[in-house]
This record gives structure tokens, C-alpha cells and sequence, in this order.
């Protein structure tokens, strides 16, 4: 199995330690003493190539006593002898053949990675990381996302789908840039700003075929009161996370008829699936409820409100030129419009 590196390009660019595999034992060299560098893989590489110390310097454009430097230097770090010399020849070791392909791998990982960090550079790119907790998310992430995109050719969208708490941990730590979605009442950080877009309601949806469907088409309602719902087995969605220190206590902002077979889930996704499937109702935010054909959805009469916005770190907030603030910027302007198209 072979290893995959991040190097960071300085002068002589530093590698902390080289792994493989070999009949299922793990081998780790160059973790102790000075690091090996590029120039040490160069020169080892290039003389596997030619097997020939005048040759190797010549393409390397060096002496031949400082690419035999080098590959002693490599060979005292790793602990191993990597080439067989005579007076009349050089060979690699079995030792040598193993790390061959290794080194080249990391030279070209090294390569790759300077050469995307140049383009990176010189085009100014800006990568933007939103977290978000419901593949339902993605249409109002893409409404907001493409009138910046059309004239911020620069900026790079990283989306990362976890529960709430998850994302706020990586929000805190500066892995993230952005988390959209409900407010988590228990999260607390002085250096992270919420801010809200609005407050949400709560949204009823059923299968067509569902009988609260069709007590509902029979008496012609646009709405349903919680006793119209208090029959009917409900589906509902709630990150586990939430699920030990606040559902199971009684924390809840939705109504539940206990008496009954009830059904939870995680996700908004997997309450669609539910509800498709005629396992009966859910009650779900209304920036997550997406029009389908084969279900109904109804206003709730008692639904309850919850702020619904955008988590940021509060020096980026204030940073008005950030694709931060334009993101949240466009949000605000998006939730606002009268008619919210989904």
C-alpha cells in the first residue's frame, strides 16, 4: 500500500518520513534525524534511471560528487543501502527497487501540489466552505451561490453535509467558513457570529394516498391543527446529536403523540422517504421542504418559529469584501423575496 504526502514547498522541501508496505508489514523510515528532501529524491530517481553517477549529475546539472553526497545522505536517513556499487557498476538493492516507486510518488505528488498552489496564487482563487445537515439544503446553497459564482470566477465552493454540531465544531476550529441552517441553541462560541435570515415555521407533508391526505381533500383544507395531526403515526426528523440530550427528555419543539408507533430519523431526505412511502407525517422546516408530485403539503396552524441563518466566524462577518459576506449578503437578499421559488 503505498503512502500519499502533503509537502509544503520550502527551498528544500522537507518529507517527515516515507511509509510502505511490503507482505504485510509496515516499514517507516525518515521520521528520526534530518528529513529527506527533493533534491535527495531527485538524485536517488535519476540515478535508478541511468545507473550511471556522470550521467545522473549531467541531467541533473550537478557534480558527481554532490549526487553521491545526496544519495549517501538518503541512504544514512532511511537506515538501508539503496544501490550495489562496484568500480564498474551501479545497481539498485532490493531495498532500492521497493522505495523506487514510492520516491517517484512523492515527487510527483510534490510537483502536482506546487503547481496547483501557483495557479492557486496567481489567480487569486478563494475557496468558500459552507457545512450544512440536509441534502435539502442544496437548492437555497445553489440559488444563493450562482449570481456570485456568475461574477466571482475566483471563488471555489467546498460543501461539507454533517449534522449541526459536527459542523460548528469545524466552524469553531476554522475548517469551515460558513454553516447554514436552523439555530442550535445549544452551541456557544465568542468568536462565531449567527445570523439569522429569518424565523421558521414548520411545514406538514404527507403521501397523497395517506388518509390525513384524504380527510384533509375531503373538507377542502389548505391547513392542518395539531388535533387534525394527533391521530396519525408521525415521522420525525432529528439529528441524533439532538436525539439523547434533548428529544428523549422532553425538549421538543413539535408536538408527539406518544401513544403511538412512531418513526425517527435523521434526515429531511430520509422523511421524504417515509412519507413516500405512506409511513405517515412529518413536520419539517420550510427552507427544507421541497415540492413532489406524490405528496401534499400543508401550513400548520400551531407551528412554532425557530431562527433559521448563517453561522460565521464574527472577523470574517465584518470583512465586507469576503466571499463570506457576499454569501450571507445574497442569502439575506434571496430569503427575503417575496416569492421564495424552490
Amino acid at each position: 500500500m503505498k503512502c500519499q504526502y502533503r509537502i509544503i514547498d520550502t527551498p528544500s522541501v522537507s518529507i517527515h518520513g516515507v511509509l510502505w508496505y511490503d507482505e504485510g508489514t509496515l516499514y517507516i523510515f525518515g521520521i528520526w534525524g534530518e528529513s529527506m528532501n527533493t533534491q535527495q529524491l531527485e538524485c536517488f530517481t535519476t540515478l535508478a534511471k541511468t545507473l550511471n553517477y556522470a550521467k545522473a549529475a549531467e541531467q541533473l546539472s550537478m557534480t558527481q560528487p554532490a549526487v553521491s553526497r545526496q544519495i549517501k545522505s538518503l541512504e544514512n536517513e532511511l537506515g538501508t543501502r539503496l544501490f550495489q556499487r562496484t568500480t564498474r557498476s551501479v545497481t539498485l538493492t532490493q531495498v532500492g527497487w521497493q522505495f523506487l516507486p514510492d520516491a517517484r510518488q512523492i515527487l510527483s505528488i510534490y510537483y502536482r501540489s506546487r503547481e496547483w498552489m501557483e495557479s492557486f496564487h496567481k489567480s487569486g482563487r478563494s475557496v468558500l466552505r459552507i457545512g450544512y445537515a440536509d441534502s435539502h439544503a442544496n437548492w437555497l446553497i445553489s440559488k444563493i451561490l450562482a449570481p456570485i459564482l456568475a461574477t466571482q470566477k475566483n471563488i471555489a465552493p467546498e460543501l461539507t453535509l454533517d449534522q449541526t454540531d459536527a459542523n460548528l465544531r469545524r466552524l469553531s476550529v476554522n475548517q469551515l467558513d460558513l454553516v447554514i441552517g436552523m439555530k442550535d441553541a445549544k452551541f456557544s462560541d465568542e468568536a462565531i457570529a449567527f445570523v439569522k435570515l429569518r424565523d421558521e415555521g414548520f411545514v406538514c407533508i404527507v403521501s397523497k394516498a395517506h388518509e390525513l391526505a384524504r380527510e384533509c381533500k375531503k373538507k377542502r383544507q389548505k391547513s392542518v391543527s395539531s388535533p387534525d395531526l394527533w391521530p396519525h403515526r408521525q415521522i420525525i426528523a432529528i439529528p441524533p446529536y439532538l436525539l439523547k440530550h434533548t428529544f428523549s427528555r422532553g425538549h421538543r419543539i413539535i408536538p408527539v403523540n406518544d401513544e403511538l408507533d412512531n418513526i425517527l430519523c435523521a434526515t429531511v431526505s430520509e422523511a421524504y422517504s417515509l412519507t413516500l412511502a405512506g409511513a405517515g407525517f412529518a413536520l419539517i422546516p420550510e427552507h427544507l421542504a421541497l415540492p413532489h408530485k406524490e405528496l401534499v403539503f400543508f401550513s400548520w396552524d400551531e407551528s412554532p418559529h425557530a431562527p433559521m441563518g448563517i453561522y460565521c466566524r464574527k472577523e470574517a462577518y465584518h470583512a465586507k469584501n469576503s466571499a463570506i459576506c457576499k454569501f450571507i449578503s445574497e442569502a439575506q437578499a434571496i430569503i427575503s423575496a417575496p416569492c421564495l421559488e424552490k
